[in-house]
């Protein structure tokens, strides 16, 4: 799945690297683990007042995505999830795309009955560190929920004409 670029560094597809940039511009958190110049793992994440919307990639041909419920604790280690609602482990562009598409928290038919979390979504402390956070920038942290409750507004139930329009599209 990745495409080398030089001898000691290797890209990601080009549909990959914008599905990625969707992510971010969707408002999603960053965070970097380990070195940045060769990380061990990138999570991104997206608070919702009752979940967090994850993705963990720990490889470049494959990724892992999940939606997890807020315990009544109310904090989610976003590095070792307890369990989830939902979950998609697969090549990169499609699990990127299965979370972007994902309905929103409220849909009818969003995903609610929690389950264990995939041991793929956890990433060992020793690799979290050194860690560099990038937070979304004022005024993209709502993006996502916005672009979801209106194409839930403009698709009604169902969950495939709600997510129809294009990520990062007016």
């Amino acid at each position: 799945m990745s495409v080398p670029c030089s001898d000691s560094e290797v890209c990601l597809p080009s549909e990959v690297q914008r599905l990625l940039l969707d992510v971010v511009a969707d408002g999603f958190a960053l965070y970097c683990c380990g070195p940045s110049a060769a990380p061990f793992a990138l999570v991104a994440s997206y608070q919702w007042d009752s979940y967090v919307d994850l993705v963990a990639i720990r490889r470049v041909d494959r990724v892992i995505t999940a939606r997890v419920p807020v315990p009544p604790a109310g904090r989610v280690d976003v590095f070792a999830p307890e369990a989830v609602v939902w979950a998609y482990e697969g090549p990169p562009q499609w699990a990127l795309r299965a979370l972007l598409d994902l309905v929103h928290p409220q849909h009818p038919h969003a995903p609610a009955s929690a389950y264990p979390a995939p041991p793929s979504l956890r990433i060992p402390r020793a690799e979290q560190r050194p860690m560099t956070i990038q937070l979304p920038p004022p005024g993209r942290a709502g993006i996502r929920a916005a672009r979801l409750a209106a194409a839930m507004t403009a698709g009604g139930s169902d969950p495939i004409i709600a997510n129809a329009r294009p990520v990062g599209k007016p």
